[in-house]
């Protein structure tokens, strides 16, 4: 008895799992995107008899990276006994996932071309009688038998005979050309109505389910997926120096990962994916003290010395790579307020994430040891509540296309400087005043003397503030003295031999700034790099 309840029992499960599996297809949600990979956000619903089930859900990306998959159903009565992925599926049924309006035409084409083929077939056979009859009447016109009364009933039988079998022919012809008409109709619907459908991949999941009862299914699924990216992008525009800028904050995506995201929920991070992410670990920080070597290299300095700091900079860099990745975890995203269709084809897709005013105080910048550009500047404060992310802009200013710039917010300043591009109606020149300007020999040392006029000038039509900065030379050896002459009023910055210079100009006015400083080093000294 036991024997044959165990049996029995067997036998329900074989039955059970050799069921027809269940096929659903998923459908893309919400996509939340990393730099450079995406998050899928899918959901199935299907029905399932009670007892184990195999459910096979389509349409999942061959790109998924298998190890972020997470399942889930909202039904208590129905567990998951597994999941498992493969682009391979292969079963003993098969997968009616045809969409219905393309079924439609496509069994329209098969009979179209099943009608075409008989036509032909009819047209063929008409064709090969008219041939045999032009030939057969040539024989009997040529007999010596023929009477004339055979030779009229001859010619009436051919006449009335070949007069039935060219308009049958003109009748298939006829016919054959509307159906070739109505055929090249279908094709090209069947080639719009496949071009309207989402791009599907091959990747499926297979499930095995448990439920005590019949039930309904919804399925929730998410995987990460390589192949999807965006990147940001400014545009920012400026009328007025009295009024704010107007920040256009833009997003380039693309993706390929095999689906097509139609209608979907955007989101966009400004990070990696940070799943299987370890948190650091500190470890004791022990410094590389040594004892300086007499001994010195030919290059001038202890080569020991020289190995040490060169261990030294690569630990550096170790450990700031360690903390840029701890930045990482810390993500801006970017919700998209409408769906959006991202196809599945690689291309670029440009959305307008957010647009607002942000004041700005504008000022000119120059420094003419570099560059005689004056670049204009926008500084914004508390900028860090605006969001802004690293990132390349395009700047407008006054509806002329200035350039390209960068706005880097991750910098520990109280305001944020954006450049906005150089004006071409501030002119700047460094003159050398020679008459200022001298070497002196002395038995012991030689000095020079330099003296150079920055010199401004203001051909807008408002008055300008305008920051000049400029330097003067430092020394590392006490042997070779520098002393400043005439600064003309500039800030000092003694440490870093900094001169700065934050004026007002009026319009069509001409300012000049006096630089002199005077250098004394040993007479057997020579100094390549003083200007």
């Amino acid at each position: 008895m036991k024997k044959s309840l165990l049996l029995f029992l067997l036998f329900l499960g074989v039955l059970h799992y050799s069921q027809k599996p269940i096929f659903v297809k998923a459908k893309v949600n919400a996509v939340n995107v990393y730099r450079s990979s995406a998050e899928l956000q899918n959901s199935a619903n299907f029905s399932i008899p009670s007892g184990a089930s195999e459910v096979v859900i389509t349409n999942i990306s061959e790109e998924i990276f298998e190890k972020s998959l997470q399942v889930s159903v909202n039904n208590k009565n129905v567990s998951i006994l597994s999941v498992q992925f493969t682009d391979n599926y292969t079963s003993d049924y098969d997968m009616d996932n045809t969409n219905p309006r393309i079924k439609k035409v496509s069994d329209s084409i098969t009979l179209l071309e099943d009608l075409v083929y008989k036509a032909s077939m009819e047209l063929e056979a008409n064709n090969k009688t008219l041939e045999l009859l032009d030939k057969n009447q040539t024989v009997l016109v040529g007999s010596n038998t023929s009477s004339v009364a055979q030779l009229m009933q001859l010619a009436d039988y051919y006449k009335s005979k070949r007069l039935e079998i060219s308009t049958t022919i003109s009748q298939i012809n006829k016919k054959n050309a509307d159906f070739q008409r109505k055929l090249n109709r279908l094709r090209s619907s069947l080639k719009i109505n496949s071009e309207m459908e989402e791009a599907s991949s091959d990747g499926v999941l297979i499930l095995k389910v448990m439920s005590s009862a019949a039930a309904n299914v919804k399925a929730d699924i998410s995987y990460l997926a390589e192949n999807a990216s965006w990147e940001p992008f400014y545009e920012v525009r400026g009328n007025k120096l009295s009024e704010p800028l107007d920040v256009l904050f833009k997003a380039k995506v693309r993706q390929d990962t095999g689906l097509d995201w139609k209608g979907v929920k955007l989101s966009l991070i400004n990070g990696r994916s940070s799943r299987n992410s370890t948190a650091p670990v500190l470890n004791p920080w022990f410094l590389n003290s040594f004892k300086a070597e007499d001994q010195v290299s030919e290059r001038g300095y202890s080569t020991r010395s020289d190995t040490v700091k060169t261990r030294e900079i690569e630990e550096v860099v170790v450990v700031g790579y360690a903390f840029k990745s701890v930045e990482n975890q810390f993500n801006v995203s970017f919700d998209v307020d409408v769906p959006y269709d991202i196809l599945s084809n690689n291309q670029e897709n440009f959305i307008n994430l957010k647009q607002e005013k942000i004041p700005a105080a504008y000022k000119y910048f120059v420094a003419p040891k570099y560059s005689k550009d004056a670049f204009l500047i926008a500084k914004i404060k508390d900028f860090n509540k605006y969001n802004l992310i690293s990132a390349s802009a395009n700047i407008v200013f006054e509806n002329m296309y200035i350039g390209e710039t960068t706005i880097k917010p991750n910098q520990t300043t109280d305001e944020l400087s954006i450049t906005l591009g150089d004006d071409k109606k501030i002119s700047v020149r460094k003159e050398v005043i020679d008459d200022k300007s001298s070497v002196k020999m002395f038995s012991s040392y030689q000095e020079k003397t330099i003296t150079y006029d920055i010199v401004v000038r203001n051909n807008k039509k408002e008055t300008i503030d305008i920051e000049i900065k400029d330097q003067f030379p430092l020394s590392k050896d006490e042997s070779v003295k520098i002393e400043l002459l005439q600064t003309d009023n500039a800030e000092q910055d003694k440490e870093k031999g900094y001169l700065t210079w934050d004026v007002k100009i009026s319009p069509s006015e001409t300012k000049k700034f006096r630089v002199s400083y005077k250098v004394r080093y040993p007479k057997d000294f020579s100094i390549s790099n003083l200007n």
